[in-house]
């Protein structure tokens, strides 16, 4: 090759050489004309000899312009293109630029020529595009991968975003990712991952960048950062942080709701680069496409985490309830409901209070704290003025946020005496407010509106529990009370069933049989009978449900015996309660006491009865002294003896009239022997009447008795019947005046369930009872008598007979208008 040299120093070529290297070349240049390859032929020091048209093309370099001129000129290459080329074929990767000074990326191949180089340059920049786009869907598959790995590993939020920062900052090879969440309406740091390690992860260092995410959040819309320190919309200024992150990157997370069809933001997906124009476009397209996909993820572990939440909820207020519904105690209930509360939220104390029936005072019922304090159990403190009290009343949930930044009940300033800043109070209520559940904590805002809803059903369950206890212990006190009471009766009484064996027996029982109270459970009333020694045969049915009977043991001993039905609440009967009661030492007093009456009444007739047997006596006497006097003369007049058969009759129809009145009197002064039996109410009356119509006359009262025909016997104790017959008579005596009138009317009854009873009516017309004595006529030792003219036991007696008998006696009086006396005497065959 000829060089020549110009005066500026220049080589200038030989034109002739020229001219036949480009003959040489022609074809090879004419093939990459073709193909626009720009081409150049350069000697051993790398200075350009020839080249093709391509170069004009491409370069906009014309034919003789970079003739002379060394290639590294506009080639530059990595490694630089030097002097010392391989002797074969090679290939640099560079700049080549063009003669605007614009650059693009190249390929060049430079091929040896017998000591010249052929160097082809190829523009490579759409190959290069597609590169990086492979690239680029290359780290996007590994990303999706990794991220779909992660998504599906767990459903817990901070662990999944941890996950796909930490795929972030490996697969697309960024400095930082960090995400933002938002929580009641408020943008908050969720995680933070960067490439140099956990010591730069301070939540601190992205305080900066708090505006860039919000405006994120405002916009709802991408946004790209190319610089932050020239960007306005970050405005870091001389922030502290480190390191600074120059390119920021972020997308929100978005989630469709579903009742609106719209979307809303929850939250925010950032890179950082400490390198400027680090992102593009395709960078925010595919942290759109992972933004979407955790903001789904996340939205489903959201519902996941409530649908958990819900269930735990659920599963504790079942638990609960099973609690509840196990036990009776209200003790053991609350220790293990608030053991199961703790579970889910936090309490320093818990306690129950419970309303006075005034509803003006809390008492503390129930406590659980490792508190030193001094509101103990059974503590009591006012409802107005606490939380606790306005819960109760108002049936309202109530929180203290911070006792220590707002007090809204004074009283309540005693918590924070204690060290509570924040409670949380429960109502308790079923039908009616029982009190409150208080949750108190030391730490402020440790409770929230989700806390009442969560906690509210066991509340409820607990107010049930509560009222269900309540009510038992009270149940429990009034059995110990009812058992007490049972056992404490000094009469037998034992309970049985509609088949007869006994259910329960009373201590006096227990005692008089000498036999354990459960070897008697079971048994018949018949066979405890025959263990007290009572035989059947005195008249007595213990499979009555409505009796009563006066039973004698075989020793002697006088009995009252009842027996009961008990009904359900439907009016069914379910059982008999039996009572038994040893009246023997009572009958000898009321012998004694009915004695003492009969003597009394029988100091009242002495004088009537005196005059009613010296009548027959003045007869018998007037004719036993004609007889002796017509014995006299019977021998001179043997007619006068023609009466004697008629004064004999008479004489003895006058002493037996004498005999049966002294009979009545022996009978009715004799202690009666309490044996019952069927007399004639007729024949009852006329004894008593006997004894009576003598006195009655001599005041001038009349007594009228007026008896129904046909009437059935009375089975009855005779002697206590004449008694009650003879006091009422001569109780009207008594208040009548000379001229009244003393009635006695008998008959048959018959009520509307067809039960039969003779029916005794004593009325007077005497001046009648006044109305303060009128409720006190049948107390014992009560009498308007003056004093030593009666005894205050004749009504009273009249009563305790009647009720013997099963029967039922009133008064009905007016003043001035006479007093009358109904007696009711069941009808009954023996052994009924």
């Amino acid at each position: 090759m000829a060089f020549g040299q110009n005066l500026n120093g220049c080589y200038i070529i030989n034109l002739m050489e020229t001219e036949r290297l480009k003959q040489e070349h022609s074809l090879l240049w004419n093939v990459l004309d073709v193909i626009r390859l720009p081409a150049f032929l350069v000697d051993g020091s790398l200075r350009v000899i020839s080249q093709n048209r391509a170069v004009t093309h491409k370069l906009l370099f014309s034919d003789d312009e970079l003739i002379g001129v060394r290639i590294t000129e506009i080639l530059k290459t990595s490694p630089p293109l030097t002097e010392y080329l391989p002797p074969i074929s090679s290939f640099y990767e560079g700049v080549c630029i063009k003669k605007d000074r614009e650059g693009f990326p190249c390929k060049v191949t430079v091929i040896p020529d017998n000591g010249e180089f052929i160097l082809l340059v190829e523009d490579i920049t759409n190959t290069l595009k597609l590169a990086r786009k492979a690239t680029q869907r290359r780290k996007e598959l590994n990303t999706y991968r990794a991220l779909s790995e992660t998504l599906s590993r767990t459903t817990h939020i901070r662990e999944m975003m941890e996950g796909v920062l930490e795929t972030l900052v490996k697969t697309l090879e960024v400095d930082a990712s960090w995400a933002y969440v938002i929580k009641e309406h408020t943008p908050q740091l969720c995680c933070v991952r960067v490439r140099e390690g956990p010591d730069r992860e301070d939540p601190r260092i992205f305080s900066a960048y708090e505006p860039f995410v919000k405006k994120v959040i405002s916009s709802g819309k991408s946004l790209l950062i190319r610089d932050s320190l020239e960007d306005p919309r970050v405005s870091i200024g001389n922030h502290p942080s480190f390191p600074l992150y120059r390119s920021i990157a972020g997308v929100p997370l978005k989630v469709k709701s579903h009742k609106e069809g719209t979307e809303r933001v929850i939250g925010v997906l950032g890179i950082g680069s400490i390198k400027t124009n680090r992102f593009t476009s395709l960078d925010i397209q595919f942290l759109n496409t992972v933004g979407n996909h955790l903001g789904v993820a996340i939205e489903k572990a959201r519902l996941i985490e409530d649908l958990t939440e819900k269930m735990e909820e659920i599963e504790l207020i079942n638990e609960i309830a099973g609690i509840v519904n196990s036990s009776l105690s209200i003790g053991h209930i609350f220790r293990i409901v608030v053991s199961e509360i703790k579970k889910v939220v936090h309490f320093d104390r818990a306690s129950i209070t419970l309303l006075d029936e005034n509803r003006r005072y809390l008492r503390i019922f129930a406590l659980d704290t490792h508190l030193k304090t001094e509101l103990v159990k059974d503590r009591v403190a006012p409802v107005e003025g606490t939380s606790a009290g306005w819960a109760a009343l108002n049936q309202k949930a109530w929180i203290n946020q911070d006792l220590e930044k707002e007090i809204r009940f004074h009283h309540d300033r005693l918590l924070l005496k204690e060290g509570i800043r924040s409670t949380l109070s429960l109502p308790l209520y079923k039908d009616r407010p029982i009190g409150t559940l208080n949750l108190d904590s030391t730490t402020a805002e440790a409770y929230t509106d989700r806390d009442v809803q969560m906690l509210m059903p066991i509340a409820k369950n607990l107010s049930i529990a509560l009222e269900n206890a309540m009510l038992f212990e009270e149940i429990y006190r009034e059995k110990r009370q009812w058992e007490k009471t049972f056992d404490a009766i000094t009469d037998m009484v034992w309970i049985q069933d509609l088949q007869g064996r006994i259910l329960r027996v009373n201590r006096t029982v227990v005692e008089r049989t000498g036999k354990p109270e459960l070897t008697l459970i079971q048994r018949s009333s018949k066979e405890l009978m025959q263990m007290l020694k009572i035989s059947e045969g005195n008249g007595q049915d213990t499979s009555d449900l409505d009796n009563y009977r006066e039973v004698m043991g075989d020793d002697g001993r006088v009995y009252h015996y009842w027996s009961y039905p008990l009904l359900d609440s439907d009016g069914r009967v379910f059982g008999v309660v039996n009572y038994l009661r040893d009246v023997t030492e009572q009958k000898r007093l009321q012998e004694k006491l009915i004695m003492a009456d009969k003597l009394a009444s029988l100091g009242t007739l002495v004088a009537g009865i005196a005059h009613e047997i010296n009548n027959p006596l003045g007869i018998i006497a007037g004719y036993t002294e004609a007889l002796l006097e017509r014995l006299k003369t019977s021998r001179e007049d043997p007619g006068a003896l023609e009466v004697l058969p008629e004064y004999l009759e008479t004489i003895n129809r006058e002493i037996f009239r004498c005999k049966e009145i002294l009979q009545n009197l022996l009978n009715f002064a004799r202690p009666s022997r309490g044996e019952y039996r069927e007399v004639s109410i007729e024949e009852l009356i006329r004894d008593v009447i006997l004894l009576v119509e003598h006195r009655a006359s001599r005041q001038g009262k009349s007594i009228v008795v007026e008896v129904q025909d046909n009437l059935p016997p009375l089975y009855c104790e005779p002697g206590a019947i004449k008694q009650m017959l003879l006091n009422l008579l001569m109780n009207s005596l008594y208040f009548t005046r000379s001229g009244d009138e003393i009635r006695l009317d008998v008959s048959l009854h018959t009520d509307h369930y067809g039960k039969r009873s003779l029916y005794l009516k004593v009325s007077d017309t005497g001046r009648g009872i006044r109305s303060e004595h009128l409720g006190r006529v049948f107390d014992p030792f009560f009498t308007t008598k003056p004093t030593g003219e009666g005894t205050g036991l004749g009504l009273s007696i009249c009563h305790r007979i009647v009720t013997e008998h099963q029967g039922s006696i009133d008064v009905e009086t007016a003043p001035h208008r006479g007093t009358t006396f109904h007696i009711k005497l069941p009808l009954k065959g023996r052994g009924k």
